[in-house]
Parts: structure tokens; C-alpha cells; sequence
């Protein structure tokens, strides 16, 4: 009776041990291989367009505030972004080449969204894409 019990504790116990260290193994592969495509998601990105990326980067890197999500288009530096209701990055059509098509790629990969209320177009970055920005932006491809 006494063996028995024994033999039933040391099964169970070994069995929750290994579906703790199974699902704990598993997860630490998922992150590692949900990582590596993160990783060669802005590589790809930074390839086509590595000013604009770059750019981003920087932006993002250097609010102080930490809370912009938001950027405008604008043709170039001589049109303002005033009366704008909350602080907004802006890049310039005559500093990228096909900006509208840079941004399209990022708005097909649901990196950016499209808020634009009028005639300014403005977008606002995932909390995804920010992410990818501040983690593995600076990496040299």
C-alpha cells in the first residue's frame, strides 16, 4: 500500500515537472524564433528604405516625452505643421525618395495606420513597430 502511494507521488510529480519544464522550454523557443523574424522584419524594412527607418529610429530614440505615436507628410521643411493638437514627427516627400510608396509598406504590414482627418496625411506607428524600431533598429545589415 505504502509502495504504491509512493510510486503514485513520484509519477505525479514527475509528470507536473516535466510539463512545467516542457511548457517553460517551449515558450523560450517561441520568444527566441518570434525574435529572429522580428529581426529580419526591419532588417528587410531598413534595406528599402534605411534613411526613412533610420530617420524613425532617431525620432523615436529621442522624445523625451516617450508617448508620440503620431507622424505627419509633408512636401518639404518650408510647409509647417502648425495647429497641430499634439506633437507629431514629420518627414518630407523631397528628402525621401517615394515617401507615399515607403509608407504604403508599412501601412500593408500594420506598422502604421492611417489617421488622417483632412487633407494632412498623418499616421500613427503600432506600439509593434515601435518596438522593432527601438530594439533592433541600430542593428548593421
Amino acid at each position: 500500500m505504502i509502495s504504491t502511494l509512493v510510486a503514485f507521488l513520484i509519477g505525479a510529480l514527475s509528470g507536473a515537472s516535466g510539463h512545467y519544464l516542457g511548457t517553460k522550454y517551449t515558450e523560450q523557443r517561441h520568444k527566441k524564433e518570434s525574435d529572429i523574424i522580428a529581426r529580419k522584419k526591419i532588417e528587410h524594412l531598413k534595406n528599402i528604405m534605411p534613411k526613412l527607418i533610420e530617420e524613425m529610429v532617431a525620432d523615436v530614440r529621442n522624445d523625451k516625452t516617450k508617448i508620440v505615436r503620431e507622424f505627419v507628410v509633408l512636401p518639404n521643411k518650408r510647409v509647417g505643421i502648425g495647429g497641430m493638437s499634439q506633437p507629431r514627427f514629420a518627414y518630407y516627400e523631397d528628402e525621401h525618395d517615394n515617401l507615399k510608396g515607403k509608407i504604403d509598406i508599412l501601412e500593408e504590414n500594420s506598422y502604421v495606420i492611417d489617421v488622417t482627418p483632412e487633407n494632412v496625411p498623418i499616421y500613427r506607428m503600432t506600439e509593434e513597430f515601435l518596438d522593432l524600431l527601438l530594439k533592433y533598429g541600430k542593428l548593421k545589415v
